[in-house]
């Protein structure tokens, strides 16, 4: 089939890739959650790490499309760009904060019996002050600082804030000179990396070059679904989907570094949302998973850590966090199945109440401060 010129308005809505995030923000939260099941020894469970960059192209490909053209012709300035983003991402971030710390105060404040479930003092470590304040500033992705941080996952949300700002920047410039920048910045982020990097497994300690690396991709891959893409089927969707499934299940090392082009190339694919996987992913639960998959990702690694205690309290078995922030529990396959499954409900339940409760009204709340 022959290429097409592709109409794309900033008002289309990408809902097939929107519930695909759903379903990634799942599969990391996963990643997060190890026990002896098989949802979480699997090999795709076990690189869940990889579906941030999914995020992280789709991020370019959709801000592209919503706002690119708009920056450079003057009808979004930057300041009210980057106050959107910011009301999009900044009060769920701070909520999650705030439970955070009303954690460490319950250490400070509560009884002697919490000590031997929690072997560390209070605001110290990675839950310090400097982390804290990194935290509220979005600072945790620059390679500074104590590491994982109050809230790890937020490292991704973080890096995407000032990658948001470089590009609205880029924008301005007209698509030619653009489009060369990108490419650069793909080509020297993902350089680096490599150079300094046994994998993509780069999160805090500079994982602002992945987000770029992996943003500059998006960027590019939504040019090319506008001048190349618009076809599409169910045996396109079928090949792209599985060959990305088979990528995660056995990338490691410096395969990983692939990882935002395989991505690229099933969002160029699925994007067309012709054929029986993206009728599939219009179902609703999958478009509502798509709609709180921010929450889901924001909040899981506090819902997780909150069920190792109440299994440790109850002596179910034997739980530690690693050092990527992962609870780790042991007992049966059986058992590390249903604990799974209680998770993935118990995660669901509470992103949605996140959603409606803190982001959606944040984001209106914005809106309403920033059209004034």
């Amino acid at each position: 089939m022959s290429p097409v010129q592709v109409a794309s308005p900033p008002h289309q809505r990408f809902d097939v890739l929107d519930a695909l995030r759903g379903v990634c923000a799942l599969l990391v939260a996963l990643y997060h959650f190890k026990t002896n099941g098989l949802l979480t020894t699997n090999p795709i469970a076990e690189n869940g790490w990889l579906f941030v960059d999914y995020f992280f192209v789709l991020s370019g490909f959709v801000i592209a499309h919503s706002y690119g053209e708009r920056i450079a012709n003057g009808s979004v300035s930057i300041k009210r760009f980057m106050g959107l983003r910011m009301g999009r991402i900044y009060p769920l971030h701070l909520a999650v904060l705030f439970a955070f710390i009303a954690l460490e105060l319950v250490l400070v404040f509560g009884d002697d019996w919490i000590s031997q479930y929690v072997d560390r003092e209070p605001f110290t470590g990675s839950r310090g002050l400097e982390s804290l304040f990194q935290s509220l500033f979005l600072l945790q992705s620059f390679g500074v600082g104590s590491g994982w941080g109050w809230n790890g996952p937020a490292w991704s949300i973080a890096a995407e804030m000032w990658t948001y700002l470089l590009f609205a920047v880029i924008f301005l410039a007209n698509r030619r000179v653009m489009f060369v920048i990108s490419i650069g910045l793909a080509v020297v982020s993902a350089g680096w990396l490599m150079a300094y990097a046994d994998d993509l497994h780069v999160t805090f300690n500079g994982g602002i070059l992945r987000c770029i690396f992996g943003f500059s991709i998006g960027v590019l891959t939504y040019h090319a679904f506008l001048k190349f893409g618009g076809f599409g089927g169910t045996l396109q969707e079928l090949v792209a989907l599985i060959l990305t499934l088979l990528f995660v299940a056995i990338a490691e090392d410096k395969l990983t570094f692939l990882a935002p082009l395989v991505f690229a190339a099933m969002i160029f694919v699925l994007a067309a949302q012709k054929g029986a996987v993206s009728r599939i992913l219009s179902w609703s639960p999958f478009q509502k998973l798509g709609l709180i998959s921010y929450s889901i990702y924001m909040i899981h690694v506090f819902i997780q850590a909150r069920i190792g205690e109440i299994l440790q309290i109850t002596d179910w078995g034997s739980v530690q966090v690693d050092s990527d922030g992962r609870t780790l529990i042991g007992g049966s396959q059986l058992s590390g199945d249903i604990i799974t499954l209680v998770m993935v409900f118990v995660l669901v339940t509470a992103s949605l109440i996140g959603y409606y409760l803190v982001e959606r009204p944040g984001r209106d709340i914005s809106r309403k401060l920033i059209a004034k």
